[in-house]
């Protein structure tokens, strides 16, 4: 049961975190884009509602399955997973969903050089290099272990 539920948690991450680094580096090519910009944030806010924040919340249901299988089996608890990946996973659902839409309100109603939408945009950027960097803290401290 302990290896089922890795492997599923671990396909999540993958689909989740694989797809939302490429909405990331979708935003960085065509987020500015005059003609196209107000599209494709649409299409990251559908994406992140149909596929990224799913797979999140099936990351932590595969999360919370797994410390309680280590548990039973009376296995080795890694510490990091149980406070990191709730507040990862909700933090992130908050920022990405509010963010794209007024992101998008910005550049539909004032254009892609206003002022207002540039703040927002580095702003978002900025919140998603800070995810995407503690993800791959969380991935190496699950990785190598240093508490153990």
């Amino acid at each position: 049961m302990h290896l089922l539920a890795k492997l599923l948690h671990i396909l999540i991450a993958v689909v989740a975190l694989g797809t939302s680094a490429g909405l990331g580096a979708l935003l960085e090519f065509y987020g500015d884009h005059s003609t196209h910009g107000s599209f494709v944030l649409r299409a990251i806010e559908r994406i992140t509602a149909l596929i990224v924040l799913p797979g999140y919340t099936l990351m932590l249901v595969t999360g919370i399955w797994l410390v309680n299988l280590v548990v039973v089996d009376h296995r080795e608890v890694d510490p990091i997973c149980i406070g990191a990946v709730g507040r990862r996973h909700l933090g992130f659902g908050l920022v990405t969903g509010t963010g794209a839409q007024a992101a998008r309100g910005l550049l539909d109603s004032s254009g892609p050089t206003s002022a207002s939408y540039r703040r927002v945009s580095v702003l978002g950027r900025a919140v998603g290099g800070s995810f995407g960097l503690i993800v791959v803290l969380i991935m190496c401290l699950m990785v190598f272990k240093p508490w153990s």
